[in-house]
């Protein structure tokens, strides 16, 4: 790894919640001695459930799609991580599949590397335990989602669950939608037009725009 490289993966780091709390000089160790930057090519596999070890990745440089049986569940932008809910889990491999979107960097944290930050760091094992808990919440929402009683309620909770900052959830397509939502087309379409129509949000070019 480069010192540039190196450099952008600090910041990297810096900026992601559950790491907040480490010095420097401590992540810097970490990037030493248990990390790599590895280049991916549009559409290809970074990592999936196939993937025969464990590691926390971190997107330095380009876009990639979180799939769960072909389905895009969402979309990671540069500087987020994946990963780091599962790694602790008896099974190698991740839970989901992870596809560039584009040309991508990848910081590839080694499980080792996490079990010593949590041994070292008090906080960041408060800090790792407290995102945990908010993916359970998260997942909570999902069920919640899915058991709805009418497709526009189950549609609207999803896409709130999946909502990023921006409120603009790209890569919407009406096949992938009914997957997740587990209606059929037309009851999609009509909860589409009537979250529209009372204006909650907009459909247009595979986009979910938040109003």
């Amino acid at each position: 790894m480069t010192k540039a490289m190196q450099q952008k993966a600090l910041e990297a780091l810096k900026n992601i919640p559950v790491f907040s709390s480490v010095h420097e000089e401590q992540l810097l160790n970490i990037l030493k001695n248990f990390a790599s930057v590895e280049t991916f090519k549009k559409e290809e596999t970074i990592f999936s459930p196939d993937s025969g070890f464990k590691i926390y990745g971190v997107l330095l440089k380009g876009e990639a799609r979180v799939l769960k049986d072909y389905v895009t569940v969402s979309i990671l932008k540069e500087g987020q991580g994946f990963g780091l809910a599962a790694l602790y889990r008896e099974e190698k491999g991740f839970v989901n599949t992870i596809e560039s979107k584009t040309a991508c960097k990848v910081l590839c944290i080694q499980k080792e590397g996490i079990d010593q930050l949590l041994i070292e760091n008090p906080n960041f094992s408060f800090s790792y335990i407290s995102y945990l808990s908010g993916r359970i919440y998260y997942l909570n929402e999902k069920i919640e989602a899915y058991t709805a009683p009418s497709a526009e309620e189950k549609l609207l909770n999803f896409l709130e669950s999946i909502r990023p900052k921006n409120g603009i959830i790209t890569d919407a397509s009406i096949a992938e939608l009914t997957r997740q939502v587990n209606v059929s087309r037309a009851s999609l379409y009509r909860a589409l037009d009537a979250l529209q129509k009372r204006e909650v949000l907009r459909y247009e070019h595979k986009q979910i725009i938040f109003l």
